[in-house]
């Protein structure tokens, strides 16, 4: 199958390292110079201590058009998804797009597309350069239908070493709880600039970590908030080593997710009339961080 992926960030690297070995891969990158790196070194993967060079994956610049494929994946940030829209959305080929948040569901309705797919990845990804990734944290991509049926996509039936994909019924379901892990572990571990399991085992840390998901639940209306709360605990110790894309793109002084995440909360809550002291509070801090560089 001839899969197009869109964007060279951490999990568009991530997705191209482990789908090429079954696929004939293409990676449209926002710029010329990291395409021309990627078809010239090919594309490292750095995974349980070990590396991989892999040398089968296409690359080229997304402004010089995309090519027919079969499926397209679309694993750029949200707040760079409208950018791309002029190049994807007269396009009939099957979608799946990988964004955080909310919002860009918005955007889907505008697509062309008879098939379009939504997914969460619970997988741990570094970007070290222009073609290395490391993927530092196991986990799967829950994937459903946001438009057409969702056994069209041939890519959840296929088995990847370590790489799984899972069918989810409701698309509105899985980025509601991924919504929940991002909301309650990224501002947090951005602002205090710590690791994801040191919101557990610091225990001043672990009662803001209590605080602002029950708030971040209340506003969202959760409806089985323990089992909730569990699952966005058992991610934060999964992760323990980890840090947070937003720590790291606020470490880099690039611009974060937090419209995406906290932004879209804070709309319902405003919208409802629901509590949100701690969730804005922590949305002014990272907007101050981004407005300095970091």
């Amino acid at each position: 199958m001839r899969i197009g992926i869109i964007g060279g960030g951490a999990i568009g690297l991530l997705f191209a390292s482990h789908l090429c070995d079954k696929h004939r891969v293409t990676l449209y990158t926002r710029t010329a110079q990291q395409a021309s790196i990627i078809s010239h070194d090919g594309l490292l993967l750095i995974k349980e201590g070990e590396s991989r060079l892999l040398d089968n994956i296409f690359s080229k610049s997304l402004d010089e058009g995309i090519t027919e494929q079969d499926l397209l994946i679309t694993a750029v940030k949200q707040y760079q998804l409208q950018q791309i829209l002029p190049a994807i959305n007269r396009l009939d080929v099957p979608m799946l797009f990988l964004q955080n948040g909310y919002g860009h569901i918005t955007h889907l309705k505008q697509l062309h597309s008879p098939y379009i797919y939504v997914g969460v990845v619970e997988h741990g990804a570094l970007r070290h350069d222009a073609n290395t990734v490391e993927h530092t944290g196991l986990g799967i991509t829950r994937v459903a239908a946001y438009r057409g049926e969702l056994d069209h996509l041939s890519l959840v039936n296929e088995e990847f070493d370590r790489f799984p994909f899972a069918k989810s019924e409701d698309y509105q379901s899985i980025l509601l709880d991924k919504l929940v892990v991002n909301a309650v572990i990224n501002p947090l571990t951005a602002i205090l600039q710590v690791e994801n399991g040191d919101l557990i085992s610091n225990a001043f840390y672990y009662q803001l970590f209590k605080e602002l998901f029950n708030e971040i639940s209340g506003i969202l209306e959760v409806e089985n908030k323990a089992e909730s709360f569990e699952h966005v605990k058992s991610v934060c110790m999964a992760t323990a080593g980890n840090r947070s894309s937003m720590l790291k793109d606020l470490e880099k002084g690039s611009q974060t997710e937090i419209d995406a995440i906290l932004g879209h909360i804070l709309t319902v809550a405003n919208r409802n009339g629901k509590k949100n002291g701690l969730a804005s509070s922590l949305y002014k801090m990272i907007k101050g961080k981004e407005s300095r560089g970091g």
